[in-house]
């Protein structure tokens, strides 16, 4: 688990009396700023992730809690030592190996996969020449089927994606509603 930071981007709004800024354009203060904001993230091993925003800025403890009700109890969590994820994953009895410089990277504790997601973000953005801030967390999903599905056959990546909406959207025909009262299941 790690986190990045982008900067802040209202991108396709006027505000009156504010000054525009070039997309793209980087911020006006160095380090963190209440012009960055932060997506947390999460890769497991075997290619699966989780990227959601919460804030600008540090991560505070209550956004950290809000992150991790997608990491199970008891996992194993390298993270880079940031005091937030601390209480977090001892509640959960996570086990926490701390990874704060590359020292102490060896060929299975590292942050490596999460430092290439965090790539392919930032890539995504400059492509994109930034994102609206409003819209991150709807990016942020996008970035997680991409680093998923990235490398796989196209075929077999359209038969995934057809099995995982098949679970979530529901069909129905014209006809249907008029034999059946489908309206009382939405209303009740």
């Amino acid at each position: 688990m790690d986190e990045t930071y982008v900067t802040h981007c209202r991108k396709g709004r006027f505000i009156k009396d504010h000054p525009g800024k070039k997309r793209g354009t980087c911020a006006s203060r160095a380090g963190l700023s209440d012009e960055k904001v932060c997506i947390f993230t999460a890769v497991q091993r075997l290619g699966k992730c989780i990227a959601r925003s919460f804030n600008v800025s540090k991560p505070s403890i209550k956004n950290v809690e809000d992150f991790c009700q997608s990491v199970a109890n008891k996992s194993y969590v390298w993270t880079d030592g940031l005091q937030s994820y601390t209480k977090v994953l001892c509640e959960k009895k996570c086990t926490n190996k701390v990874l704060n410089t590359y020292s102490k990277y060896d060929a299975v504790n590292h942050l490596n996969n999460v430092n290439s997601f965090h790539s392919m973000i930032k890539e995504q953005y400059r492509y994109y020449r930034g994102v609206s801030s409003k819209y991150i967390n709807r990016y942020n999903a996008l970035f997680t089927l991409q680093k998923e599905y990235q490398g796989m056959d196209s075929q077999e990546f359209l038969l995934l994606i057809m099995k995982r909406l098949r679970g979530q959207a529901s069909y129905f025909f014209i006809r249907q509603i008029r034999k059946e009262d489908l309206f009382k299941f939405a209303i009740t």
